[in-house]
């Protein structure tokens, strides 16, 4: 509803503001008996908002009128048995209502309140067999009935015009249709027909003095129609909100001359239009400059309609990231990874990937608006997007490191650019002894007939107890001249596990490994070592952050060697080990 000193919107819960247009201040008239958001069951052209109190069938059914130019309210009785039917101005449209149903006749009283009396018109001109009689469009003292008549077919529809000063309705001879929707000015009628598959919408503007009737092709279809009239231009489009539709449809809100020719587009979409007391439309919808908020469409300095934004909302047409909680690091030998991300909508085909930045790997996962709440990655129909990941990928877990998120968003209806944000965060797990791809999960080593080595990443499935593993991947060949080869983990201060390898002249010599599942050029420790009969990584002994080495010698005793952490010198002095209980030999120690 648009009047001369402000405009009505209405709230999710469906209270009625008011917004003046001088200072931009809003007043909150609560809730009428209609939650609807029909221009017309309001009010429509003028400063005077309309709420419906009572029921029907209560003596106390009835319409205030609240002026909101001047603060004045006033009320009109319905009695017992009115079915209101909406407001222009201060004149209530209302029809008969028997037995709980409305009686679908021509029968329509016009009420208002003339010097503090309340009078009534009754409707005059609608054929006798007219039916299901609605309110379609309002002008200043004027208001446009769609109808159907029993003569007719049922997709057939009528339209009247009439005049509230003297109630008489004139019968329109524009061509009837279905899903129209109408407009009407001082000099004009029109009509925007809806959805006729397979053929585009079409646009009928009656010239009201001379009865012309001029039809024109929109080339688009419009589904859910809605035209207005503005100077000697019609404008019209289909009632879309951003959370509506799918790129097959054009939502452009667009005007065209009364006459025929090219249209123009106005606004990128619009979600509802009312006509203004000086014959300008407000319009809600928005455009990729200014973004969403209600236009005043006028008439400008050439005639052609121009938009200018009244009241903007600060949501802009595309989809926007509104808030988003992702922790820097990601400690996924602790817990998963939980982040979470609110989209300003969810009509789009949103994917989410993470990226190593060293290696390049990527995984992407594509959302959709859904209910489930057991997938790990997931966004439900309020556009929150959510992840718990445990670090697992198509290609088993994934490294640590740093790594990238990133969320595109591409609307399904096409108002907007596609949304792209990005961040990082670091994936972190305590290295493991058996770790060579620096991953948090165990690999294997095995060495064949000829010498080769071999490595077989493994993974445990997060939902399922079963042990995953990679295609082995071959490390290098020549390992055959060494008697002895041992995973000691982390002993030399890098990033991943390493080895230690002893060859038959008893030199041991350290394998680092580069966290990329491969090891660097050995590097000789020392020799002697040939004195033990077996070698074996023992972790964290002594609780000091360093893994460390046990040998036992010839004789079945147990040395311990503590690592360092220092690539040069990666054990300390031998020392003996309470692990075995003095005076136990064995061959051999797993």
């Amino acid at each position: 509803m648009a009047g001369a000193t402000g405009f009505l919107s209405s709230t999710p819960a469906y209270d009625l503001l008011w917004t003046r247009y001088a200072d931009g201040s809003v007043t909150n008239l609560g809730r009428g008996l209609s939650q609807v958001r029909m221009v017309e069951v309001h009010g429509s052209v003028s400063d005077v908002v309309a709420l419906e109190h009572g029921e029907i069938g209560d003596a106390d059914h009835r319409v205030e009128l609240h002026d909101m130019a001047t603060g004045a309210v006033s009320t009109v009785a319905l009695g017992k048995y009115r079915h209101f039917m909406g407001a222009v101005g201060s004149t209530v449209v209302t029809s008969p209502w028997t037995g709980g149903q409305n009686t679908d006749s021509s029968e329509l009283h016009l009420l208002s309140i003339v010097n503090g009396v309340q009078t009534e018109r009754t409707v005059t001109g609608l054929p006798s067999d007219t039916r299901t009689v609605g309110i379609a469009s309002t002008a200043p003292g004027q208001l446009v009935l769609d109808y159907n008549r029993l003569t007719g077919a049922e997709t057939d529809w009528y339209y009247a015009v009439v005049d509230l000063a003297s109630g008489v309705a004139t019968p329109s001879k524009l061509a009837p249709s279905t899903w129209a929707d109408a407009a009407l000015s001082p000099k004009y009628l029109a009509t925007l027909q809806g959805p006729m598959l397979p053929a585009t919408s079409q646009l009928r503007v009656k010239n009201r003095a001379t009865g012309k009737v001029t039809q024109i092709d929109t080339h688009q279809r419009v589904t859910e129609p809605m035209v207005g009239l503005a100077g000697n231009w019609a404008l019209f489009g289909s009632r879309t909100s951003l959370s509506e539709g799918s790129t097959d449809e054009d939502f452009a809100f667009r005007a065209v001359p009364v006459g025929g020719g090219a249209s123009r587009k106005i606004l990128d979409h619009a979600t509802s239009l009312a006509p203004t007391p000086d014959g300008a439309l407000l319009v809600m919808g928005g455009t990729l400059a200014q973004g969403e908020g209600v236009y005043r469409v006028s008439p400008g300095a050439d005639g052609a309609p121009v938009a200018k934004l009244v009241a903007g909302t600060g949501q802009p047409l595309g989809i926007t990231l509104v808030r988003s909680d992702v922790p820097a690091v990601a400690t996924l030998d602790k817990a998963p990874w939980k982040a979470r991300w609110q989209l300003s909508r969810p009509n789009a085909d949103v994917t989410l990937t993470l990226r190593n930045t060293t290696t390049g790997a990527s995984n992407t996962s594509h959302l959709n608006p859904s209910d489930n709440t057991t997938e790990p990655v997931r966004m439900d129909y309020n556009g929150r997007i959510r992840i718990d990941w445990t670090g697992w990928t198509s290609t088993g877990s994934a490294p640590n490191g740093n790594y990238t998120w990133q969320i595109t968003a591409k609307p399904y209806n096409g108002l907007g650019p596609t949304l792209n944000v990005s961040g990082t965060f670091k994936v972190t797990r305590q290295s493991a002894p058996h770790d060579y791809t620096n991953n948090g999960s165990p690999d294997l080593l095995g060495r064949d007939s000829a010498g080769v080595l071999w490595r077989i990443d493994t993974a445990q499935y997060p939902w399922t107890p079963t042990l995953y593993g990679n295609a082995r991947a071959k490390l290098g060949g020549g390992w055959n001249t060494y008697d002895q080869i041992t995973a000691v983990g982390n002993i030399a201060g890098g990033s991943a596990g390493d080895l230690v390898a002893r060859d038959s002249a008893g030199v041991l010599w350290l394998y680092q490994g580069t966290g990329k599942g491969t090891f660097g050029t050995r590097t000789r420790i020392g020799g002697g070592w040939n004195t033990y009969t077996q070698l074996i990584g023992l972790g964290d002994s002594n609780i000091d952050g360093k893994p460390d080495l046990l040998a036992i010698d010839q004789t079945g005793t147990p040395w311990r060697y503590r690592g360092t952490g220092n690539a040069q010198a990666p054990f300390a002095t031998r020392e003996g080990s309470q692990i075995i209980y003095p005076g136990h030999r064995y061959n051999t120690i797993v």
